[in-house]
């Protein structure tokens, strides 16, 4: 199984739930489903202006923009995850404590019918390529995924974009599909557990320290 990650604020959960998944920036900003945002501004709105495509035309996935997606990273630890524990996303104050990991894998999603797509690289990206077939999953690049020290090197000016490759679901990504909520420590485990007390099925809640930079 190919897992991917998707971070957001624990006060985001409980419209998550109400919603039967995430639903993607742009229906998100519309209806203002989003509670707390730990995302840079200027990226959504780069997002929202970056077609879903080839590079030399083609077309990928249901197309669109990026913000019709819902974006998970193939790596957790991530260099935005990193902006936040810095505290250089100035919008958002709080620490990533509060920041959960929604965890699926490529195969539950194409399983499930629902449009998608992935990148070998951070999607806004002039140079980063799209694809939508799980035989190309090879063009990521798994090696600088696995590998946790993701800044640039001068012998590989290009690692962070690369470490930064995306799997993006159309639109909406379904709770069902969703089969792991990892927390940075037991205090947020029982917040998380608490949230989806009410619920008949509920992801399986585990603590990973090692995906934060504490």
């Amino acid at each position: 199984m190919t897992p991917i990650y998707h971070i957001t604020h624990i006060e985001n959960l409980p419209h998550i739930l109400a919603e039967g998944g995430l639903v993607c920036d742009a229906e998100a900003a519309q209806r203002g489903l989003c509670k707390q945002s730990i995302a840079y501004p200027e990226l959504k709105e780069r997002r929202s202006r970056r077609n879903v495509a080839k590079l030399f035309f083609g077309d990928v996935a249901a197309g669109g923009m990026l913000s019709d997606y819902v974006p998970f990273y193939f790596a957790n630890r991530s260099p935005m995850l990193y902006a936040i524990h810095t505290g250089h996303v100035t919008q958002y104050p709080g620490k990533e404590n509060d920041v959960v990991y929604l965890v699926s894998t490529v195969e539950a999603v194409d399983a499930s019918g629902v449009p998608w797509c992935f990148t070998n690289g951070h999607a806004v990206e002039g140079v980063t390529e799209f694809y939508d077939k799980l035989e190309d999953l090879n063009q990521v690049d798994w090696a600088v995924i696995r590998d946790w020290s993701w800044r640039n090197t001068l012998s590989d000016l290009d690692r962070k974009r690369r470490m930064q490759a995306e799997f993006l679901v159309h639109r909406k990504m379904p709770w069902n599909l969703i089969t792991d909520i990892g927390v940075i420590n037991h205090q947020m485990a029982e917040r998380v557990k608490k949230l989806g007390a009410a619920q008949a099925q509920f992801p399986r809640v585990t603590i990973q320290p090692k995906w934060y930079y504490i």
